[in-house]
């Protein structure tokens, strides 16, 4: 193949296992005002200073500088670019300057030389269910390159994240770190020991030996920017002053510190009521479907969950199907709604796509005998702390629950309910409780104007808060479930998730144990990146890591409710399987299982497949059915 034809990239590149991730890991960095002066580096053939490997004086391979205007590298490879079409979104990436056969070349620069890199972009997210990227690079030579230490360039303009990728590497989680944006020239140095794998891949010890390319990437949400790039060097000192020090011990295994348990007579904990009793009918044993209705973007007439799958978490025991939709979706001319503040505009609404959507599940699970729950759920997180302060977005969600409680009103079932909305404001947990307080009223005013027959359910805000509902008085509507969510303890059951800040995390087990805890805190994940309560977490986790911590936390909820005679249930929870292991999943999920036990909560557990899964293949993950203590019909 000839080489100038394999330049621009199709977007399979890198086999795409490129799944951005929500939640990028951006950091800082120290940057220092380009002077204006090009710094001088090693050719190919050249050495400088002369074989500085014996000497510990710097040494610098120049990977690029533009100067020859082409698109090769001094080093004999050549820039590549690629998008993210291949998975759905709709990304484009070109440069400044191009080939008359479309290849990347460089462009005039300002910057004190005569060319730079230029690429310009439109991130997208189209169809992808992550966050929408473009990439750009360059290959090197295969050749041994552990004398180098870090990597240098310059860079002006948008935000962006340089990989130094590694060939032990085959999934493409590149070691990485992000870069601000820049309005002026800047130099940056990285030290290969400052930079980390996003997370989502197989994690591979960094050997700078086997660097096989240097790249870039930008990485949603939906934006256009651009981004000059120059001057780019592998630096190093050519001997053992380049290595890593050796690891010290910084973590005492401790013994474990289990809480004392709160007074669980039946007094403390029962709730004789109807409204607890049906909770207990109908929502325990449920399981949320993910990844699908209520992510960012309309439904496409494709049912990605149907009739089979309510029939398979049906045959393996699970009551109660929790069905997480963005119901504003459906709602034609919302934005033009919520900008009319002479409220002039009446909200028109979708019908018929929405409940051909509702009613095709109220259909599935009256036939395999389990209970639906509505669930308003919005990844968009368009309720926040901006329009939580605008009276016509609070119309349009009370619009779009009486639309769907009227066309309900005159159903039978007892077993439908309607959860208000999911975690107000869920990316950053801004809104307050007064302000969805006053919007769940609004909501459930709205409601009861046409159905005052099926149950609401309501969670806190910041999160489903436990904490933020035991502060609160109950709303005066004898119909409503309150609901919580826990992931705690959270180091281990989002390690590895890679859209927050315990993506690096790893290896850690439930319950914890003593024998199992290394006295090294990067065999954890942590690093100099790590967020300060994230490895607070990590390490006070001998006190958190146990069953009776949890309930400890729960308990809260519970005496809250027996107190105000209302019935409390616990609609997701779950343990993220990228980074732990099936025995420990299972030891959590039997734990939760108890603690709703001794408490009397209900359970709905997230979720159906994906990262939380418990169906696999259309079979039900091996062991689950004693851990949730399921019992097929």
């Amino acid at each position: 193949m000839n080489k100038k034809k394999a330049l621009l990239l199709p977007a399979c590149f890198l086999a795409m296992a490129l799944t951005a991730c929500e939640g990028d890991n951006s950091v800082s960095v120290t940057t220092v005002p380009y002077s204006g002066k090009v710094e001088p580096g090693t050719k190919p053939g050249n050495t400088d200073p002369a074989d500085s490997s014996s000497t510990g004086v710097e040494v610098k391979l120049l990977v690029d500088d533009f100067e020859d205007g082409d698109n090769q590298s001094p080093l004999g490879e050549y820039w590549y670019t690629y998008d993210d079409a291949s998975n759905g979104a709709e990304s484009t990436i070109e440069t400044m300057t191009k080939s008359a056969e479309g290849y990347p070349l460089p462009t005039a620069a300002n910057n004190g030389s005569k060319y730079s890199l230029n690429v310009k972009y439109t991130l997208k997210q189209g169809g992808y269910q992550h966050n929408p990227y473009v990439g750009w690079g360059v290959h090197l030579p295969s050749d041994d390159y552990s004398k180098y230490s870090s990597v240098s360039y310059r860079y002006k303009g948008g935000a962006h994240a340089i990989h130094v990728e590694i060939s032990d590497i085959k999934d493409s989680d590149h070691y990485t770190k992000s870069m601000p944006e820049s309005k002026e020239w800047t130099t940056v140095t990285v030290k290969f020991s400052e930079m980390e794998q996003e997370g989502w891949g197989a994690s591979v010890e960094f050997n700078a030996k086997n660097i096989s390319a240097i790249s870039y990437q930008a990485k949603g949400p939906d934006t256009q920017d651009s981004v000059f790039i120059d001057d780019i060097y592998l630096i190093g000192t050519g001997n053992s002053e380049n290595e890593e020090p050796d690891k010290k011990a910084d973590i005492v295994p401790m013994d474990p510190q289990i809480p004392a348990l709160p007074d669980l007579s039946p007094a403390k904990i029962t709730i004789d009521t109807d409204l607890q009793k049906k909770a207990k009918k109908y929502l325990d044993k449920g399981v949320s479907f993910t990844n699908w209705l209520e992510e960012n973007r309309k439904f496409n007439g494709t049912f990605k969950f149907g009739r089979n799958d309510v029939k398979i978490l049906a045959d393996n025991g699970f009551k109660a199907l929790r069905l997480p939709i963005d119901l504003d979706k459906y709602a034609i001319n919302r934005d033009e709604f919520v900008a009319d503040a002479s409220g002039k505009t009446a909200l028109k609404i979708n019908s018929d796509t929405l409940f051909m959507v509702l009613d095709s599940f109220v259909e599935w699970t009256k036939e395999y005998k389990m209970s639906l729950t509505i669930d308003y759920h919005e990844y968009d997180n368009s309720y926040n702390a901006t329009s939580a302060k605008n009276e016509r977005y609070q119309a349009m969600m009370a619009l779009m629950w009486k639309a769907v409680a009227s066309h309900y009103a005159s159903n039978d079932r007892e077993d439908i309910f309607y959860e208000l909305l999911n975690e107000p404001d869920m990316s950053n947990g801004k809104v307050k409780a007064d302000q969805w307080t006053k919007a769940a009223q609004g909501i459930i005013d709205s409601i009861r104007t046409v159905d005052n027959k099926h149950t609401l359910l309501f969670g806190d805000v910041e999160w489903y808060s436990i904490t933020k509902l035991a502060g609160r008085t109950p709303f005066t509507d004898a119909n409503i479930i309150y609901v919580i969510h826990t992931y705690e303890p959270f180091v281990f059951t989002h390690q590895g998730a890679d859209w927050g800040e315990t993506a690096k995390i790893k290896n850690i087990p439930f319950p914890y144990d003593k024998k199992k805890w290394p006295e090294y805190s990067s065999e954890l994940g942590i690093t100099s990146n790590t967020a300060s309560w994230v490895k607070s977490a990590v390490l006070n986790y001998y006190k958190t890591g146990n069953k009776e911590s949890i309930l400890n936390q729960i308990y809260t909820a519970k005496a809250w409710a027996v107190k105000n005679k209302v019935p409390v249930i616990i609609n997701e929870f779950g343990a993220y399987n990228l980074r732990s292991t099936a025995e420990d999943r299972l030891n959590y999920l039997t734990a939760m299982r108890e603690i709703c036990d001794t408490l009397q909560i209900p359970w709905t557990h997230w979720g159906y497949t994906g990262g939380f899964e418990v169906i696999r293949g259309g079979k039900l993950i091996e062991g689950l059915d004693k851990a949730l203590g399921l019992t097929k019909p």
